[in-house]
């Protein structure tokens, strides 16, 4: 390859690259094996979430302690987090998680509990994920739960996320009544 394909290439986005204080370009071993069709899955895709902005603190603090697990794994740790309910399929790092998975150096995705990925569909993702050769990993297993109590509890989760979003809408058209008059 030439030198002025390389350089379209760098500035088309093709390739990654980094300017030395020289401003030289240096291609990165990755991006060189990654062009060669030898990438190592070497990335660990980190996902906290919590349900509201109230509890942005406790958003941090799991994202603290994930990260501390990931950096455990010589893995390179890619950071996803939200703000919204778990039965939310509109949230934005989360979709972005879902579109990186099909990338071949995506070893492994890392939550702490399983309901801060997915309220539902949790065993969907992981079979999606095995299937394109990516461990899930959940670093606390809740204790099972009796089948009754387990299934009132997503009950009870399904009637709050329904009025959560029903009230919501309803204070959206308070909004827009008062920019009316």
């Amino acid at each position: 390859m030439t030198t002025q394909t390389l350089r379209s290439w760098c500035n088309a986005g093709k390739v990654t690259s980094v300017r030395t204080t020289g401003n030289q370009r240096r291609i990165p071993s990755l991006e060189v094996e990654r062009l060669q069709g030898h990438v190592k899955r070497n990335t660990i895709l980190v996902y906290c979430r919590c349900s509201t902005h109230k509890q942005k603190d406790n958003l941090e603090r799991q994202v603290g302690r994930v990260l501390e697990y990931a950096t455990a794994t010589n893995l390179i740790p890619e950071l996803y987090k939200d703000i919204g309910s778990g039965l939310n399929e509109n949230r934005r790092q989360f979709k972005k998680l879902i579109n990186r998975l099909p990338d071949p150096d995506v070893h492994t995705v890392l939550v702490e509990y399983k309901d801060r990925l997915s309220r539902y569909g949790f065993g969907t993702f992981e079979s999606y994920c095995n299937s394109l050769g990516i461990q899930v990993v959940v670093i606390e297993q809740r204790e099972s739960k009796k089948f009754e109590q387990e299934f009132s509890e997503d009950i009870v989760a399904l009637i709050a996320s329904f009025s959560a979003r029903l009230y919501g809408r309803r204070g959206g058209r308070k909004k827009k009544n008062a920019k009316k008059s």
